[in-house]
Parts: C-alpha cells; sequence; structure tokens
C-alpha cells in the first residue's frame, strides 16, 4: 500500500506554487468539458475527485485514495465509483495506470508532454520517478538504426533501495536474497560434512552467485559460474552472504 504525505496540499496552501494552481484549474476545465461532451454522468463529483487527485504529487493506489478523499470530508464516494471516476481520467489523458510486478496498481498525474521512468523496490513498494535525457536520447539512437518510429515506452528498474538495503544484516543467510540480487558467499555454517557438500557444489566462500529464484512454493535457484544449483530451503538457510554492489563492480560478474 502506498502511504500518501502527512500533509495536504490545497490551493489556498502557501506551499502550492501558483503555476501548479493555474495548471489545476486548466485540467479541470479541460475535464468539464470533455465530460460534458460524452454526456457523462455524476460531472460534479468526479471533478471534487479530480480537484483531490490533482493535489497528490506521487504514486496512489485506489484505497489509499478513496481514504485520501474521506480525509479531506468527502464520504459520498465507494470504491467503484473512484474506479470508474479513475479510469475516465485515464481514458481521457489526465492520469496514467501503472502495473508494477507484486505491487497494487497505482495511478499518477499523466502530464503533457513530460517523461519519466520509474525505480521500484521490491522490498518495500517505494516507487521513484527519474528522467534522464541521455538515457531518451540514447533510446531514440538506437530507434533510428533499426529504422523504427516509437511512439511511447515506459521503463521500470526493480531492485533496493538505499534504506532497505541499510536494514538488512551485512551478511543475511542466502534464503532471504531476492530474484536477481548478486552476492558473494562469506560462509558456510553447518557440519565438516555439510560444508565439504557445498564445496563440492561451488558453493564455496568468495564465489559469486545470483538468486534466479526463491519463491518459497518452489525451488531455490541459484546460478553459480554459468550453472544452475537447486538448493533447498535448509541449504540457503546455512549459507552466509553479502551484497554484491553493481555500481561499485559494474554488472557484478
Amino acid at each position: 500500500m502506498i502511504k500518501f504525505p502527512g500533509f495536504r496540499k490545497r490551493k489556498n496552501d502557501a506551499s502550492v506554487e501558483i503555476s501548479d494552481i493555474e495548471q489545476h484549474d486548466t485540467e479541470r476545465k479541460q475535464f468539464r468539458e470533455v465530460l460534458e461532451s460524452i454526456n457523462a454522468t455524476r460531472i460534479a463529483d468526479r471533478l471534487k475527485i479530480l480537484d483531490e487527485f490533482l493535489t497528490v504529487e506521487l504514486h496512489i493506489t485506489l484505497p489509499d485514495m478513496l481514504e485520501y478523499i474521506k480525509a479531506g470530508g468527502n464520504d459520498d464516494y465507494d470504491l467503484e465509483f473512484l474506479r470508474e471516476t479513475m479510469e475516465m481520467f485515464c481514458e481521457c489523458g489526465f492520469a496514467q495506470k501503472n502495473e508494477f510486478e507484486a505491487q497494487e496498481t497505482t495511478y499518477e498525474h499523466h502530464h503533457l508532454g513530460d517523461h519519466h521512468d520509474h525505480f521500484i523496490c521490491i522490498s518495500c513498494g517505494l516507487i521513484r520517478e527519474f528522467r534522464n535525457s541521455r538515457l531518451e536520447s540514447l533510446q531514440m539512437e538506437i530507434a533510428s538504426g533499426f529504422n523504427f518510429h516509437p511512439l511511447q515506452h515506459k521503463m521500470e528498474i526493480y531492485g533496493l533501495c538505499e534504506d532497505c538495503l541499510a536494514k538488512r544484516d551485512k551478511n543475511p543467510p542466502l534464503i532471504q536474497i531476492s530474484v536477481g540480487e548478486q552476492v558473494r558467499v562469506v560462509e558456510v555454517l553447518g557440519s565438516r560434512q555439510f560444508q565439504a557438500r557445498m564445496t563440492s557444489m561451488g558453493l564455496n566462500p568468495g564465489v559469486l552467485l545470483e538468486v534466479i529464484n526463491n519463491n518459497p512454493s518452489g525451488p531455490f535457484i541459484v546460478a553459480v559460474q554459468g550453472t544452475r544449483l537447486a538448493l533447498d530451503a535448509d541449504m540457503a538457510q546455512s549459507i552466509l552472504v553479502s551484497h554484491v554492489c553493481r555500481h561499485k563492480e559494474g554488472n557484478g560478474r
């Protein structure tokens, strides 16, 4: 669930820029005209929801949006009416729907002429927007090389935010490592017989490995030196590892 800030940016707040107010007023007028042109029902109610949505500068789920609206003193809307209205925002170009992996659907403003991509933390669910003109130029350069004419695109980069990484033990057991993460084996716990077995599999201290699958209902799969290995939960719990920062080691290989 995406948590919204402790303060509410409203048009009479000093924290709201004049340009924001003007932009919101423009979008409200445009949305009213669109609703009237398609003979939409409950236009006044949908405009109230738009007013609330335009004060939220973050990705927000429908349940959180409903809570946000009720916190502002509006108790006249249920989740289904809100869902229908948010879908209308998307269809009319005032909002964008995001369906990130393993997260609830979120909505954000669709600012005309603006494009951004997303970092998504797979641990806490943090969604962080970023813009990079060099990345945009490179994508166009690559597309041109293939004589391809892009119309739209999105980039979603999944990983761990700095807060989640900082909260984790320095040398957690392998079983706690996320899919796609690269780590180095620090220590193998257990009997000499068990340690010898792990060494025979190539899982000795200093070895770099990547987690391929850690689904509790399936096998725990790691990649080690180009080989896929299946481990049980006890094995993965007994292998202590350290995070390999791709920033420092290139792609970590």
